[in-house]
Protein backbone atom coordinates (compact mmCIF):
# COMPACT_ATOMS: atom_id res chain seq x y z
CA UNK A 1 0.00 0.00 0.00
CA UNK A 2 1.34 3.39 -0.78
CA UNK A 3 0.61 5.94 1.38
CA UNK A 4 2.42 9.00 0.07
CA UNK A 5 4.56 10.05 -2.74
CA UNK A 6 6.82 12.62 -3.61
CA UNK A 7 5.79 13.72 -7.22
CA UNK A 8 8.06 14.70 -9.90
CA UNK A 9 6.58 18.06 -9.95
CA UNK A 10 7.94 21.38 -7.76
CA UNK A 11 6.98 25.14 -7.59
CA UNK A 12 8.51 27.99 -6.53
CA UNK A 13 6.88 29.03 -3.03
CA UNK A 14 7.29 32.77 -3.35
CA UNK A 15 5.06 33.59 -6.30
CA UNK A 16 2.92 31.65 -4.46
CA UNK A 17 3.18 33.20 -1.05
CA UNK A 18 2.84 36.62 -3.06
CA UNK A 19 -0.73 35.03 -3.98
CA UNK A 20 -1.24 35.04 -0.41
CA UNK A 21 -0.93 38.13 0.12
CA UNK A 22 -3.61 39.40 -1.77
CA UNK A 23 -5.56 37.80 0.69
CA UNK A 24 -8.32 39.74 2.86
CA UNK A 25 -9.16 38.30 5.95
CA UNK A 26 -12.47 38.33 4.92
CA UNK A 27 -11.60 35.61 2.34
CA UNK A 28 -10.25 33.27 4.81
CA UNK A 29 -13.17 30.64 6.33
CA UNK A 30 -13.15 28.14 9.42
CA UNK A 31 -12.62 24.77 8.36
CA UNK A 32 -16.28 23.45 8.69
CA UNK A 33 -15.40 19.97 10.50
CA UNK A 34 -14.83 21.77 13.90
CA UNK A 35 -15.28 17.89 15.66
CA UNK A 36 -11.70 17.48 13.73
CA UNK A 37 -9.12 20.02 15.37
CA UNK A 38 -8.41 21.86 18.42
CA UNK A 39 -7.24 25.75 17.54
CA UNK A 40 -7.37 27.38 14.23
CA UNK A 41 -7.87 25.48 10.81
CA UNK A 42 -9.03 27.81 7.97
CA UNK A 43 -9.19 27.90 4.16
CA UNK A 44 -9.80 30.21 1.13
CA UNK A 45 -11.67 28.75 -1.94
CA UNK A 46 -10.20 29.12 -5.11
CA UNK A 47 -12.27 26.28 -7.00
CA UNK A 48 -16.06 24.90 -5.44
CA UNK A 49 -19.13 23.70 -6.97
CA UNK A 50 -20.75 27.07 -8.71
CA UNK A 51 -17.48 28.69 -8.58
CA UNK A 52 -19.01 29.89 -4.86
CA UNK A 53 -16.64 31.45 -2.28
CA UNK A 54 -15.98 30.55 1.07
CA UNK A 55 -17.35 26.96 -0.09
CA UNK A 56 -14.39 24.73 1.28
CA UNK A 57 -16.02 21.84 1.39
CA UNK A 58 -16.29 19.88 -2.01
CA UNK A 59 -19.55 18.37 -1.13
CA UNK A 60 -20.13 15.20 -3.33
CA UNK A 61 -23.55 15.70 -4.08
CA UNK A 62 -23.52 19.33 -4.61
CA UNK A 63 -25.34 19.86 -8.27
CA UNK A 64 -23.44 21.42 -10.43
CA UNK A 65 -19.87 21.70 -11.71
CA UNK A 66 -16.43 23.00 -10.24
CA UNK A 67 -15.46 26.27 -11.44
CA UNK A 68 -12.83 28.77 -10.33
CA UNK A 69 -13.95 31.52 -7.65
CA UNK A 70 -13.32 35.34 -8.03
CA UNK A 71 -10.35 34.68 -5.57
CA UNK A 72 -8.54 32.86 -7.50
CA UNK A 73 -8.87 35.23 -10.19
CA UNK A 74 -6.40 37.85 -7.80
CA UNK A 75 -4.23 34.32 -7.76
CA UNK A 76 -1.99 34.69 -11.24
CA UNK A 77 0.34 32.49 -9.76
CA UNK A 78 -1.77 29.59 -8.29
CA UNK A 79 -3.04 29.80 -12.12
CA UNK A 80 -0.18 29.06 -13.63
CA UNK A 81 0.46 26.16 -10.90
CA UNK A 82 -2.88 24.65 -11.81
CA UNK A 83 -1.39 24.72 -15.59
CA UNK A 84 0.47 22.08 -14.90
CA UNK A 85 -2.13 19.20 -13.74
CA UNK A 86 -3.32 17.75 -17.11
CA UNK A 87 -6.48 16.45 -15.67
CA UNK A 88 -9.65 17.83 -14.35
CA UNK A 89 -9.40 19.67 -10.31
CA UNK A 90 -12.35 19.73 -8.44
CA UNK A 91 -11.95 21.51 -5.10
CA UNK A 92 -8.88 23.43 -5.10
CA UNK A 93 -8.10 25.85 -1.75
CA UNK A 94 -5.34 27.01 0.39
CA UNK A 95 -5.73 25.46 3.42
CA UNK A 96 -3.97 27.26 6.49
CA UNK A 97 -3.28 25.37 10.34
CA UNK A 98 -2.47 28.31 12.74
CA UNK A 99 0.40 27.51 15.28
CA UNK A 100 -0.19 25.84 17.83
CA UNK A 101 -3.70 24.32 16.25
CA UNK A 102 -4.04 20.29 15.70
CA UNK A 103 -6.49 18.06 13.65
CA UNK A 104 -7.23 15.15 15.03
CA UNK A 105 -6.72 11.71 13.37
CA UNK A 106 -9.66 10.81 11.08
CA UNK A 107 -10.13 9.63 7.28
CA UNK A 108 -11.43 11.45 4.01
CA UNK A 109 -13.16 8.32 2.91
CA UNK A 110 -14.09 9.76 -0.14
CA UNK A 111 -10.56 10.12 -1.89
CA UNK A 112 -9.00 7.37 -3.23
CA UNK A 113 -6.97 6.52 -6.74
CA UNK A 114 -9.46 3.44 -6.56
CA UNK A 115 -12.11 5.79 -5.88
CA UNK A 116 -11.32 7.85 -8.83
CA UNK A 117 -10.27 11.08 -6.99
CA UNK A 118 -6.80 11.60 -5.76
CA UNK A 119 -5.62 14.95 -3.41
CA UNK A 120 -2.01 16.92 -3.95
CA UNK A 121 -0.96 18.89 -1.40
CA UNK A 122 1.95 21.62 -2.00
CA UNK A 123 3.59 23.28 0.96
CA UNK A 124 3.61 26.70 0.70
CA UNK A 125 4.52 28.08 4.45
CA UNK A 126 5.48 24.80 6.82
CA UNK A 127 8.74 24.15 8.66
CA UNK A 128 10.04 21.24 10.50
CA UNK A 129 8.14 21.65 13.82
CA UNK A 130 4.92 20.55 12.13
CA UNK A 131 3.92 17.45 12.14
CA UNK A 132 2.44 15.01 9.72
CA UNK A 133 1.67 11.55 10.03
CA UNK A 134 -0.71 9.30 7.25
CA UNK A 135 -1.01 5.78 8.40
CA UNK A 136 1.28 6.20 11.79
CA UNK A 137 4.38 7.04 9.29
CA UNK A 138 5.64 10.47 9.36
CA UNK A 139 5.31 12.45 5.74
CA UNK A 140 8.01 16.15 5.93
CA UNK A 141 6.99 17.72 3.03
CA UNK A 142 8.59 21.17 1.55
CA UNK A 143 7.63 24.73 0.45
CA UNK A 144 7.45 23.72 -3.10
CA UNK A 145 7.29 19.95 -3.43
CA UNK A 146 3.98 18.27 -4.65
CA UNK A 147 2.78 14.79 -2.56
CA UNK A 148 0.44 12.85 -3.47
CA UNK A 149 -1.30 11.53 -0.09
CA UNK A 150 -3.80 8.60 0.60
CA UNK A 151 -5.89 10.21 2.85
CA UNK A 152 -8.62 7.72 2.92
CA UNK A 153 -6.00 6.23 5.48
CA UNK A 154 -6.29 7.47 8.84
CA UNK A 155 -4.00 11.29 9.41
CA UNK A 156 -3.03 13.91 12.11
CA UNK A 157 -1.55 16.95 11.96
CA UNK A 158 -0.13 19.18 15.05
CA UNK A 159 1.34 22.64 14.42
CA UNK A 160 4.06 22.68 16.87
CA UNK A 161 5.66 26.17 15.41
CA UNK A 162 5.09 29.45 16.34
CA UNK A 163 3.69 30.35 12.89
CA UNK A 164 0.93 29.43 10.61
CA UNK A 165 1.29 26.54 8.04
CA UNK A 166 -0.18 27.15 4.50
CA UNK A 167 -0.92 24.43 1.81
CA UNK A 168 -2.18 24.43 -2.03
CA UNK A 169 -4.28 21.60 -1.92
CA UNK A 170 -5.67 20.45 -5.20
CA UNK A 171 -8.10 17.41 -6.09
CA UNK A 172 -7.82 16.02 -9.06
CA UNK A 173 -9.33 13.51 -11.18
CA UNK A 174 -7.94 10.36 -11.98
CA UNK A 175 -7.32 10.18 -15.95
CA UNK A 176 -4.79 9.01 -18.05
CA UNK A 177 -2.21 11.34 -17.44
CA UNK A 178 -2.57 11.52 -13.87
CA UNK A 179 -2.48 7.62 -13.97
CA UNK A 180 1.14 8.02 -15.61
CA UNK A 181 2.37 10.81 -13.67
CA UNK A 182 1.61 8.68 -10.32
CA UNK A 183 3.71 5.59 -11.93
CA UNK A 184 6.01 7.71 -12.80
CA UNK A 185 6.70 8.87 -9.10
CA UNK A 186 6.40 4.85 -8.12
CA UNK A 187 2.50 4.67 -7.29
CA UNK A 188 2.11 0.41 -7.79
CA UNK A 189 -1.28 -1.30 -6.73
CA UNK A 190 -1.21 -4.06 -3.97
CA UNK A 191 -1.42 -7.63 -5.60
CA UNK A 192 -4.57 -9.03 -4.19
CA UNK A 193 -4.05 -11.88 -1.39
CA UNK A 194 -4.13 -15.42 -2.21
CA UNK A 195 -5.63 -18.11 0.12
CA UNK A 196 -2.57 -19.33 -0.85
CA UNK A 197 -0.66 -16.39 0.00
CA UNK A 198 -2.08 -15.90 3.71
CA UNK A 199 -1.67 -19.21 3.99
CA UNK A 200 2.47 -19.33 3.86
CA UNK A 201 2.91 -16.40 5.57
CA UNK A 202 5.16 -15.97 8.42
CA UNK A 203 3.75 -15.31 12.07
CA UNK A 204 2.22 -17.01 14.82
CA UNK A 205 0.08 -15.94 18.05
CA UNK A 206 3.52 -16.43 20.75
CA UNK A 207 5.58 -14.12 18.25
CA UNK A 208 2.92 -11.67 18.72
CA UNK A 209 3.18 -12.26 22.52
CA UNK A 210 6.80 -11.86 22.81
CA UNK A 211 6.14 -9.09 20.99
CA UNK A 212 4.57 -7.06 23.09
CA UNK A 213 6.21 -8.57 26.27
CA UNK A 214 9.23 -6.40 24.68
CA UNK A 215 7.32 -3.51 23.92
CA UNK A 216 5.78 -3.53 27.10
CA UNK A 217 9.62 -3.13 28.41
CA UNK A 218 10.58 -0.91 25.93
CA UNK A 219 9.42 3.11 26.19
CA UNK A 220 11.00 3.70 23.18
CA UNK A 221 8.65 0.90 20.94
CA UNK A 222 5.88 2.31 23.44
CA UNK A 223 6.27 6.02 21.86
CA UNK A 224 6.68 4.64 18.17
CA UNK A 225 3.61 2.45 18.39
CA UNK A 226 1.15 5.50 19.82
CA UNK A 227 1.21 7.47 16.71
CA UNK A 228 -2.02 6.39 15.67
CA UNK A 229 -5.31 5.09 17.29
CA UNK A 230 -6.85 3.63 14.21
CA UNK A 231 -6.90 0.06 14.45
CA UNK A 232 -5.89 -1.09 11.10
CA UNK A 233 -2.89 1.17 10.95
CA UNK A 234 -1.42 -0.01 14.08
CA UNK A 235 -1.91 -3.42 13.23
CA UNK A 236 0.00 -2.75 10.04
CA UNK A 237 3.17 -0.52 12.30
CA UNK A 238 3.20 -3.25 14.46
CA UNK A 239 3.80 -6.05 11.94
CA UNK A 240 6.59 -3.67 10.25
CA UNK A 241 8.39 -2.98 14.03
CA UNK A 242 8.17 -6.42 14.77
CA UNK A 243 9.93 -7.48 11.91
CA UNK A 244 12.81 -4.46 12.59
CA UNK A 245 13.29 -6.42 15.73
CA UNK A 246 12.83 -10.29 14.99
CA UNK A 247 9.24 -10.82 15.40
CA UNK A 248 7.11 -12.69 12.92
CA UNK A 249 3.73 -12.27 13.53
CA UNK A 250 0.33 -10.94 11.39
CA UNK A 251 -2.00 -8.33 11.02
CA UNK A 252 -4.83 -10.48 11.50
CA UNK A 253 -3.49 -11.71 15.03
CA UNK A 254 -2.69 -8.09 16.02
CA UNK A 255 -6.26 -7.21 14.80
CA UNK A 256 -7.50 -9.97 16.81
CA UNK A 257 -5.67 -9.09 20.00
CA UNK A 258 -7.08 -5.96 19.95
CA UNK A 259 -10.74 -6.93 19.54
CA UNK A 260 -10.33 -9.73 22.48
CA UNK A 261 -8.46 -6.79 24.69
CA UNK A 262 -11.29 -4.06 24.05
CA UNK A 263 -14.25 -7.29 24.75
CA UNK A 264 -11.73 -8.28 28.18
CA UNK A 265 -12.22 -4.52 29.28
CA UNK A 266 -16.39 -4.18 28.22
CA UNK A 267 -16.59 -6.88 30.10
CA UNK A 268 -15.41 -5.84 33.38
CA UNK A 269 -17.69 -2.69 32.87
CA UNK A 270 -20.62 -4.30 31.62
CA UNK A 271 -20.88 -7.19 33.48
Amino acid sequence: MTSHLKMPLSFDPEPLIRDLDQLTSEDWVPHFNTGYFEGEWSGVALRSVGGLRGKLYPDPNARGSFAATPILDRCLNTQAVLAHFQCPLGSVRFLKLSAGSTIREHRDADLGFERGEIRFHIPLITNPDVVFFLDAHRVEMNPGECWYLDLSLPHWIENRSPSDRIHLVIDCEVNEWLRELLAAAGLSQPEPKTATTLTNEAGSPEELERFRLAVLGDLNLQQQLRVTADNESFARLAVAIGREHGYRFRESEVEAALLAARQEWLSKWID
